[in-house]
């Protein structure tokens, strides 16, 4: 192996190793700075304009919003934040990598089994530890928050999946199982936006193959009907999932109070209250770090009961950011911010191909009911995104040619 291969081998790996295990005694920052050097490394230069200007444009504003900010000590610290997914989108803008799309699939590959096994190993730390468990009482090895865990669970799942239909039969057979076991866990977790988006994507990925593939367009029906059932059916007898989707509806039954004993969603109150935080300063938002400020003053007016078992509770009792990647953002930075963000969101969907581009998908929904950008969890897997992003263009296919259909 030559040394620029040698080196990109390793720092990409180090970064796609350490992102899902996300140990608090070696950040997983550590490894994103060192797939960093390593792509400076090659010392191959090749400026991309479009995409040097909209990660400049994100870094400019999210500094520039410190300013106006009443709360600039915050403001700062979340600068410091988000500063990766700018950098990186930076960085890569200006550097080109040789075999970018091999060294895409391989860091992808190699997160997405990393995430299996830190996710395996959680699992039965917390079996041994507290028997069997649901969302409720996961422990999630104080690692990743469970919205950030289930998220990481299916952009692995959706990764690993491309290569199921290729002529090796073992080896398809061991990723399928790999893909259900990760699926499964994004049903303990339980996190309801992902239990609603899992089979929206399942069906439209699904529907891709048929098309791509009609020869096989009735095996890949029956096998998306036979997993759709088999997942169903796990969410309709486990008391975590089924329960989660009884909550959901009696939230759709009821804005305040409770239904047959169930509490309401915070959520409908921070994004009721969150609107009025955006209406004081729409264009140029309230500043970094000032957000969650000026939302707490406003919950202080909610006079909504929740409950917490048998224990009343209200949302000013808490610090809570707004659980929305684009109101947060709004809030903070305004308009402005907004379409910056949706920029480098379109951005990633459009040159990003196969599983990463699902991947944007993901985090395009999954960000209306999660700050994605408010916790580290949520930043460095979109760093982590830009980089392969940026490698791979959306010329080349994760996982290569398709092979056994």
């Amino acid at each position: 192996m030559q040394r620029d291969t040698i080196i990109l081998y390793y720092t990409g790996a180090a970064a796609a190793v350490l992102l899902p295990f996300a140990f608090e005694w070696l950040s997983p920052v550590y490894g994103l700075i060192l797939l960093a050097i390593g792509v400076v490394y090659t010392r191959q230069w090749s400026v991309k304009l479009v995409q040097v200007l909209v990660f400049t444009a994100f870094l400019a504003w999210q500094i520039l919003s410190v300013f106006w900010s009443d709360y600039r000590s915050a403001g700062w610290a979340d600068v410091v934040m988000v500063l990766p997914i700018g950098l990186m989108g930076v960085l890569l803008s200006l550097f080109h990598t040789k075999n970018g799309a091999t060294w895409m699939t391989r860091w992808a590959e190699t997160f997405a089994w990393a995430t299996l096994v830190a996710w395996t190993f959680v699992f039965l730390d917390s079996i041994v530890s507290y028997g069997w468990v649901n969302y409720k009482s996961f422990d999630l090895g104080g690692r990743l928050g469970l919205h950030f865990q289930s998220l990481y669970l299916i952009i692995s799942a959706l990764i690993l999946e491309r290569k199921i239909w290729r002529k090796t039969y073992k080896l398809s057979v061991l990723r399928a199982v790999a893909v259900l076991w990760l699926l499964f866990g994004v049903i303990v977790l339980s996190a309801r936006i992902h239990l609603i988006l899992v089979p929206v994507l399942m069906l439209l990925r699904f529907a891709e193959l048929a098309w791509q593939h009609k020869e096989h367009r009735r095996f890949l029906i029956q096998t998306a009907a036979a997993v759709v059932i088999i997942l169903g059916s796990f969410v309709a007898v486990m008391p975590g999932p089924s329960g989660r989707l009884v909550d959901l509806r009696n939230e759709l039954r009821s804005i305040d109070g409770k239904v047959n004993g169930k509490q309401t969603n915070h959520r409908v109150f921070l994004w009721k209250y969150g609107l009025q935080v955006v209406q004081s300063s729409p264009w140029i938002g309230v500043g970094n770090g000032a957000g969650e400020e000026y939302l707490h003053e406003k919950l202080k007016t909610c006079k909504a009961t929740f409950y917490r078992g048998k224990q009343t509770y209200f949302l000013h009792e808490f610090k809570y950011d707004f659980h929305n990647i684009y109101l947060q953002s709004c809030a903070e930075g305004g308009l402005i911010a907004v379409l910056i963000l949706i920029l480098i969101l379109g951005w990633g969907l459009w040159f990003s191909h196969g599983a990463i581009r699902y991947a944007w998908i993901t985090i395009v929904f999954s960000g209306m009911t999660e700050s994605l950008l408010d916790k580290q969890a949520g930043v460095l897997l979109i760093t982590f995104l830009v980089a392969l992003t940026a490698l791979g263009s959306r010329a080349t296919n994760l996982s290569g040619t398709d092979e056994g259909l």
